[in-house]
């Protein structure tokens, strides 16, 4: 029996006046998302960006404007969301995936040598998980080898400059739904060499741009979505979901994200409202201070098992969502919904890449589940939450 009130897994970070502002606000011209963007270059000392309507978008444009030849490798971080792995299939390239180290949640060390000497592949994409801001493996030695090295740090931004930012080629930051600090969509590109990411801008200038009703319509969904996620709602739409025969995992995954269906490839290719720019740039530059989130996190972790832990070694974290490894995540997941905690195992579109079933990748999907994340609650609903999951273990 599912309880009245249940916590969500969902949380939007963004405040009340700023989901409002983004319905009713005035509309912004172009110039006013131009000096937008100026001032969070100069804020991060970036040398240069490029705004999107997603990294989708950012990584599309990215890859067209490579013009690498058909059947070229691309090395990838052996997680990532699958449209990631679609892009690279629709421009008729070869995806070499490299298995993680969990503890890390990045390849081993001399992993993506090994990758580059058997496929000579000119373009590495690493991406951060989870939140976490690991150190990016292998780095000088694949620049010395002219391989073009992608930091996909979509689900990483904490509000500082990530280190790994600054090394590779291009870092790639989502602000969608979900994310930290989200806009409700939008990214940006930061680039080393700005004369390719003129190039990029210029592609990005010829698709057709989302008007202002269609960002206003997307902050109503995103307001509603955000009342709903509070307790007593959330219980309600969630006892109403399997009432109804349908799944919790579809229906409110579906409802979160920002991209979805078939056609995926032609939404991507459009650009941002000028007021969903706007809005990025004010998220991004009033970051709250994040050591009380890190703190809040390691404590919970530190009173669980070890062995259900993933990135016990990354070196700096965000925390964007909690994950943890179970031997069963359905049972899990039951066991955690009827204390009125809403656990999952689709809080995002995270796949493992690798074909190999053996992979640590694989293994480790095979057995993720995510948790609400405990900075959102308060030190008792933390506790109650710490006890259940150890009681389900």
């Amino acid at each position: 029996m599912l309880p009245n009130c249940m916590h969500s897994r969902l949380k939007f970070d963004i405040e009340w006046p700023m989901l409002v502002g983004a319905i009713v606000g005035v509309g912004k011209s172009h110039r006013d998302s131009a000096v937008a963007l100026d001032a969070l270059k100069r804020a991060f000392d970036w040398p240069d960006l490029v705004p999107a309507l997603s990294v989708r978008t950012l990584f599309d444009a990215i890859l067209a404007e490579m013009a690498l030849p058909a059947n070229s490798p691309i090395i990838m971080s052996g997680i990532n969301i699958q449209n990631m792995a679609d892009i690279v299939a629709a421009h008729n390239l070869k995806l070499v995936s490299v298995d993680i180290d969990p503890m890390t949640l990045m390849p081993r060390e001399g992993a993506l040598l090994a990758a580059h000497d058997k496929s000579q592949a000119k373009i590495c994409v690493l991406a951060q998980l989870f939140g976490s801001v690991g150190h990016l493996p292998d780095l000088e030695r694949l620049r010395q080898r002219d391989v073009i090295i992608i930091e996909d740090a979509a689900q990483a931004f904490s509000g500082r400059v990530n280190h790994s930012s600054k090394d590779a080629d291009i870092a790639l930051f989502s602000f969608g739904p979900i994310k930290r600090r989200t806009a409700l969509g939008g990214a940006f590109a930061v680039f080393r060499d700005q004369t390719f990411s003129g190039r990029v801008r210029q592609r990005l200038d010829t698709y057709p741009i989302k008007n202002e009703a269609w960002f206003r319509i997307r902050a109503l969904k995103y307001l509603l979505l955000k009342i709903v996620t509070y307790p007593l709602f959330y219980g309600v739409i969630i006892r109403s979901i399997v009432w109804l025969g349908r799944d919790p995992e579809i229906v409110i995954g579906s409802a979160a994200r920002g991209f979805s269906g078939d056609s995926f490839l032609d939404a991507i290719k459009h650009r941002p409202p000028n007021r969903l720019i706007t809005l990025l740039v004010k998220q991004v530059l009033r970051v709250p201070d994040y050591q009380e989130r890190r703190t809040i996190a390691n404590d919970f972790l530190n009173d669980l098992p070890n062995n259900f832990k993933l990135g016990q070694n990354v070196t700096d974290h965000a925390y964007w969502l909690m994950p943890l490894s179970v031997n069963d995540p359905e049972a899990f997941i039951d066991f955690l919904r009827r204390k009125g905690f809403d656990a999952t195992r689709g809080a995002t579109s995270l796949r493992a890449l690798s074909p190999d079933m053996t992979s640590e990748a694989n293994r480790l999907m095979k057995h993720l589940v995510y948790i609400p994340n405990p900075v959102n609650l308060s030190a008792e609903v933390r506790q109650k939450l710490k006890l259940a999951i150890l009681e389900a273990l």
